[in-house]
């Protein structure tokens, strides 16, 4: 990169008050600044160094090559992963964390902004009107607490050798130092403000930081206040779930939504499904609009949608995607738009589970393919989850085209998904299973085959086939679920559990009605979070690592998000199922559960319960774009409806055994309980 001016620069500020330090299930637990639909976003490493104008995405020894690395105290000691971070409010893209020297505590604050140049910041926040560089400020607040003066210090500093006047972070080719002398009881502040590509003649020294901050603050907050709201009385689920919008956001790059930052940085259509559909369901309408048009354009001309070369589950989960879209809008033009180009995806895979001979026992059946989900690589395998896809693909299009009126259409897909379903049966019978392997040569490692019932059910809920599976990925393979967590292995890996494909296997017990299973789940789900809100990939529990280095994951946020959505709001068979599984103390007298307007397959809705002291007050706001068949709401024995709810169904459960929160799933955890 080229030399650039000084645009590091010291002035008073107020910063936000710290606000301590929570579990962080990780030993390396990655962070994220970033804007909204910008290019890139600043990853903040375990042991708290910036990425900043690199990108370098998943490889720590990498990251020690081009990145900020920060340095306090009378040793200049660098912060490392004993400071945990957090996020201002729990859940706004502004990294907090604290550090102690002695009597002197240094309170550190780091958030990115448009470029002060821009144009028109309200809109360079959301869009990067005037190019995808942008600021990154790190604002420190020093503060003596003892009763004695005492020195404070502070450095700036790229972290590894360079050669001569190479420098890959802007303007740091020399430290930047700050010291004071602290009296007893005061303090100071200063930062530095960082852009992400060098700016030529740049001078920031008289930008206001808390200005900015404000601004970053309102920006964000100002996106959720548009946003379904959804608010449950554990503030770190509710946090979780706001962080997992933003995560969202500023993965997405110029609308095309990606896996992550820094790493797995492009648009894959098995994770940009379930990260479009957290989108539509969390109410941020307009970027999951901009977000489902890239599944348009990865289609072959043989009609088959493909982001990853010669994988097929990408084919029917692209048809579910736009359907999705179609049915939680209510949009029938822009089906309309998008029909021709589902139906030219079901008539690929019409003639793909022909190829086989009649005799064959693959026959009926998708083509063998390379699949690194079931981590079967070598093409030689027929992969269930394919099967399973393009089986939902072919129902959800033909869904479509009964809505679009479209009845030959409708009817010949019907029949077609009777017969694919029939190859189905009569090659699970052939494996000798009860339940279904991840390939039909029973090798490789679950994946697409727990995608039964979620997130369209393709088997009746009670299929035997559906609870002999569930039963061996929680209880078998692999020697079982581990920290309520799904077992993944690529051969190499060990010891490594899979939290967000846990999920498909969650959802298929919430769609059975097994409250009291989805809600254990549900908070080891959010154990395996950070201390910032973020998901991985996988883990190696062993070591409490993040394979890889993948945090945040975009899919692994969305799955979090969708997890509790449905828990409270649920569509299923046309019914519109509320409170299907949640924890029972979430309805304990003066507890409140709030959804605002909420996107449903049958439109927004809104709901309020208050727990009282003889049971539940519920207000709720049905769907008015179209009826459902019924509206189930779903409540333990020991908390009845005190109110008339008109039109609602009350569906009565057992009590949970005990009760499920963060800090029960933390101590069991900690106590080796699985």
């Amino acid at each position: 990169m080229a030399k650039s001016s000084l645009l590091l620069v010291a002035v008073v500020l107020a910063l936000p008050v710290w606000a301590g330090e929570p579990f962080d299930y990780y030993d390396n637990s990655w962070s994220v600044i970033g804007l909204k639909d910008y290019a890139r976003g600043t990853r903040i490493t375990p042991d708290n160094r910036l990425m900043i104008g690199t990108t370098i995405g998943t490889d720590e020894k990498e990251a020690d090559k081009a990145s900020v690395r920060i340095r306090f105290g009378r040793e200049l000691a660098p912060l490392g992963r004993e400071q945990t971070k957090t996020l201002m409010d729990g859940w706004l893209p502004v990294n907090l964390l604290t550090a102690q020297d002695g009597p002197v505590r240094y309170e550190f604050t780091m958030w990115a902004t448009p470029l002060p140049s821009a144009k028109d910041w309200r809109k360079a926040f959301d869009w990067p009107e005037d190019g995808d560089n942008f600021l990154n400020w790190i604002a420190v607040r020093a503060v003596n607490t003892g009763s004695e003066a005492c020195p404070g210090k502070l450095r700036f500093e790229q972290a590894g050798p360079y050669e001569k006047d190479e420098h890959p972070v802007p303007s740091l080719a020399t430290p930047r130092d700050f010291s004071w002398t602290l009296e007893p009881g005061k303090s100071v502040e200063c930062f530095v403000a960082i852009p992400w590509e060098p700016v030529k003649d740049a001078d920031y020294m008289h930008e206001d930081a808390k200005l900015w901050l404000e601004r970053t603050v309102e920006y964000w907050r100002g996106v959720m206040a548009g946003a379904a709201i959804i608010r449950v009385p554990d503030e770190k689920a509710t946090q979780a779930l706001l962080a997992a919008h933003v995560c969202q956001l500023i993965a997405s790059d110029h609308g095309e939504i990606h896996g992550g930052e820094g790493f797995y940085d492009e648009f894959y259509i098995r994770d940009g499904a379930y990260q479009v559909m957290e989108l539509e369901e969390a109410g941020l309408g307009d970027a999951a609009r901009k977000a489902i048009e890239p599944f348009t354009t990865h289609q072959r001309d043989d009609g088959c949608f493909e982001t990853q070369k010669g994988q097929f589950d990408a084919n029917g989960q692209a048809q579910w995607a736009l359907w999705q879209c179609g049915k939680i809008t209510g949009d029938r033009q822009w089906l309309e738009r998008v029909y021709p180009q589902m139906r030219k995806a079901a008539d690929w895979a019409m003639q793909a589970r022909r190829i086989a001979p009649d005799d064959s026992p693959y026959a009926g059946l998708l083509p063998a393919a390379p699949a690194d989900g079931e981590s079967l690589w070598d093409g030689k395998h027929h992969i269930l989850g394919y099967d399973f896809w393009n089986l939902r693909g072919l129902l959800c299009t033909a869904d479509a085209a009964a809505l679009l009126g479209r009845t030959d259409d409708a009817e010949l897909l019907l029949k077609e998904a009777v017969a694919y379903r029939g190859a189905i049966d009569r090659a699970e019978e052939r494996t000798g299973l009860s339940h279904f392997p991840p390939s039909w040569e029973k090798e490789g490692t679950h994946w697409g085959d727990t995608e039964t019932l979620w997130p369209t059910p393709i088997f009746p809920i009670d299929d035997a086939r559906v609870t002999a599976s569930m039963k061996e990925v929680r209880e078998k393979h692999l020697g079982g679920f581990r920290e309520g967590t799904i077992r993944w292995t690529d051969g190499k890996l060990q010891d490594a559990i899979h939290p967000y494909m846990s999920v498909y296997t969650t959802m298929a017990s919430l769609e059975r009605g097994e409250d009291e299973k989805v809600v254990d789940e549900f908070y080891w789900y959010l154990l395996h979070s950070t201390a910032t809100q973020a998901f991985p990939e996988g883990i190696f529990f062993k070591r409490r690592f993040a394979w890889s280095n993948t945090i945040p994951h975009g899919t692994g946020a969305s799955n979090y998000a969708l997890l509790l959505r449905h828990m409270l709001v649920h569509e299923q068979d046309n019914t519109l199922h509320l409170l299907a599984a949640v924890p029972d103390w979430w309805l304990d007298e003066g507890n409140e559960i709030v959804v605002e307007k909420a996107p449903t397959h049958f439109g927004p809705i809104s709901l309020h319960v208050k727990g009282t002291a003889q049971g539940v007050q519920v207000t709720l706001d049905p769907p008015q774009r179209e009826m459902p068949k019924g509206i189930v709401l779903h409540l333990p024995k020991s908390r009845l409806l005190e109110n008339a709810c008109d039109g609602v169904e009350v569906a009565v459960r057992d009590d949970q055994r005990i009760r499920y929160d963060f800090p029960a799933v933390i101590a069991r955890y900690r106590a080796g309980q699985q």
